[in-house]
């Protein structure tokens, strides 16, 4: 319950700031966000003569919820990033007979963007920022479930991961999808597997937890990931698989200039052996922090890389940490049974 209580004051100071800035744009109604705080602690008390604090998870739940209140209130706002909008434009063309890849669109800033995402992503911008917030509530569902109290606080209330999240960028989705996945997977390959692929076919970044999957999952998942790929990425077959590359090039080209990475793109090799090391995993912290690395090298050590691109691997990375911190505390004899999910008991 400690924890769950640190992950609310974190919300309360993250999201108190952020309903402030919030109000200072117009939008007073953000501060209804920080009810979260009084119901959270409403919720952790147990009834009965003495005061006793338990139930965490609803405590989580309740920052969530606070979360996503804020996240409705920033997507109201113009959008300021273009991902959204450019799949939005490749699903006319798609609706119209044509090739999605390829091309660049006006509607992008700078002009001239390609579509270099998923199939599945002309469908899902459909969705706009409201449904990109909604994914966001997922992942918070999620880290309040696996107790991952502290990332849930710095996720539900921060300002850069708010007002990046609701700005047009179609991140959190596969986000959410991938920590759905990998979660999952722990239980039921068969499932995580479907869910990864899932992911991957909104934003192909995702393909980078693949081969730990494969290793960790065994045939079971490896089926599961091969079958929902193909079914997912067949429109390539009428669109041409170069198509899609030409898109990747021409991304390369509209941003010529190093921009939130470490412009090392040589040493994308290194992706390569740890793919390879990846599919001898057998430990599923080991398969998070594989398909971590690989994402982090291919993305951040190109010419360029998306701020959005760290709301995908932070949530399930903190949830790592916080599992891990909790496994410690357990070996060291610390009296956190509530604290504790069924996973970690065994």
């Amino acid at each position: 319950m400690i924890l769950a209580l640190a992950g609310l004051t974190i919300f309360a100071l993250l999201g108190g700031a952020t309903a402030n800035h919030a109000a200072n744009h117009g939008r007073p109604e953000a501060w209804l966000a920080l009810a979260a705080v009084p119901v959270g602690l409403l919720l952790a008390v147990v009834p009965g003569r003495r005061l006793v604090f338990r139930r965490p998870v609803l405590v989580g739940l309740a920052i969530a919820a606070g979360g996503l209140w804020l996240r409705l209130v920033f997507a109201g706002m113009p959008e300021t990033a273009d991902q959204l909008i450019v799949g939005r434009a490749a699903l006319e063309r798609v609706l119209s007979g044509g090739n999605p890849y390829g091309i660049g669109y006006a509607e992008s800033q700078p002009p001239g963007s390609p579509y270099v995402y998923g199939p599945l992503a002309v469908l899902t911008s459909l969705l706009r920022a409201p449904g990109e917030a909604l994914a966001a509530a997922g992942t918070m569902a999620l880290l309040a479930l696996t107790r991952s109290f502290l990332t849930l606080g710095v996720f539900a209330g921060f300002i850069f991961v708010v007002q990046l999240g609701s700005s047009g960028i179609n991140d959190l989705l596969p986000g959410f999808l991938l920590m759905a996945g990998l979660v999952t997977l722990e239980r039921h390959r068969v499932a995580g597997g479907m869910l990864l692929a899932v992911a991957a076919a909104v934003k192909p970044y995702c393909l980078a937890w693949f081969p730990a999957a494969m290793g960790y999952g065994g045939v079971a998942t490896v089926a599961a990931l091969v079958g929902v790929t193909g079914i997912l990425w067949s429109p390539l077959l009428a669109w041409g698989p170069a198509s899609f590359l030409r898109s990747v090039e021409m991304a390369a080209a509209i941003h010529p200039e190093p921009e939130n990475s470490l412009n090392m793109p040589a040493l994308r090799v290194l992706a390569v052996p740890l793919a390879l090391a990846s599919l001898l995993v057998r430990r599923w912290s080991l398969m998070v922090l594989s398909g971590a690395a690989i994402f982090l090298v291919v993305l951040f050590l190109d010419r360029w890389a998306s701020y959005g691109y760290w709301l995908v691997v932070l949530p399930i990375l903190g949830l790592l940490a916080e599992r891990w911190l909790r496994e410690r505390a357990l070996r060291r004899g610390a009296m956190w049974p509530f604290e504790l999910p069924d996973t970690l008991r065994r």
